[in-house]
């Protein structure tokens, strides 16, 4: 091998040699820069959450979800315990499913489903929200979001929302009042007056399947030129699906009925209310006998 061909083997090699160098001094400073970038984020104010959005939620405040959050100013995005936050917010009342995700470098993401609101119930002089799940949010103040709810209880109440449930929103929508009208000969009766005029008298335990056919029983009955009703109504889902104009006889005799079951109720409410008041009263006394008793 000639002199000339030794020489340029070895000055190749000397190129290798440091090519290599040069490589691994490139991957040892990226090394370091990443472990002091990684430092830096970490245990600077970096790291600390700037940024919390809450989106989803109607029936729970961002104030509410951001004390069960308590991420404070010193909260770094690392250590937050997620899962556990997830948690906590889906025991909250009307909360369906919580998503919380982080992203750089110091935001919070949180999505919030809310159980809908299908119907409102009165509680004194205000009204509640009820959820589609059948839950009455005690504590908030509903708007109208929905048909109020009148005398449905336990049981029944479930039913009747397992019902709005399965019915369409545009028939939701137009149902203004539901009461729950139970006597001997119909012990699951249920009236619901329409926003359009029209009232539906109906079995709890039968109507489910029926009210999505609403648009069809009613749009051949006449109507003017305004939409409104020529001739108000009910429309009986008890024996089927027949129309029946309050002028007519049928629909007197049905009304009569139903007002005698309202009657009815409202004595039976009466009894109840004067029982309960008579047995406070018997308590009290007994107390009071008692507390005298010890006194001599």
């Amino acid at each position: 091998m000639s002199d000339e061909r030794l020489k340029q083997l070895k000055q190749g090699g000397r190129q290798k040699r440091k090519r290599k160098h040069r490589i691994q001094f490139a991957i040892f400073m990226t090394v370091i820069a990443l472990v002091t970038l990684i430092l830096l984020y970490m245990f600077t104010g970096i790291s600390y959450v700037k940024d919390v959005k809450i989106e989803g939620n109607h029936l729970i405040t961002n104030k509410k979800v951001s004390e069960i959050l308590n991420i404070g100013d010193k909260s770094r995005i690392y250590t937050l315990p997620v899962s556990e936050m997830e948690q906590n917010l889906r025991l909250q009342d009307g909360v369906k499913k919580v998503e919380i995700s982080r992203h750089f470098p110091n935001q919070v993401n949180v999505k919030i489903q809310e159980y809908a609101v299908r119907a409102i119930i009165a509680d004194g002089s205000d009204y509640r929200p009820v959820l589609e799940n059948g839950q009455i949010l005690k504590n908030q103040q509903a708007e109208k979001s929905g048909p109020i709810l009148n005398d449905f209880e336990g049981s029944d109440r479930v039913m009747m929302i397992d019902i709005l449930n399965r019915t369409e929103e545009s028939i939701r929508n137009n149902m203004s009042e539901i009461n729950f009208l139970p006597n001997r000969e119909a012990s699951a009766r249920v009236q619901i007056f329409m926003n359009d005029g029209l009232e539906v008298i109906g079995d709890l335990r039968t109507m489910g399947d029926k009210l999505n056919y609403y648009p069809g029983m009613v749009k051949d009955i006449p109507r003017d030129q305004n939409g409104n009703l020529v001739k108000p109504g009910i429309i009986d889902l008890e024996v089927g699906a027949v129309f029946i104009p309050y002028e007519s006889k049928k629909a007197e005799e049905k009304r009569l009925e139903i007002e005698s079951e309202i009657e009815a109720k409202k004595e039976r409410d009466k009894k109840k209310h004067d029982a309960k008041m008579q047995s406070l009263k018997k308590k009290l006394e007994s107390k009071k006998a008692k507390k005298s008793d010890k006194q001599v």
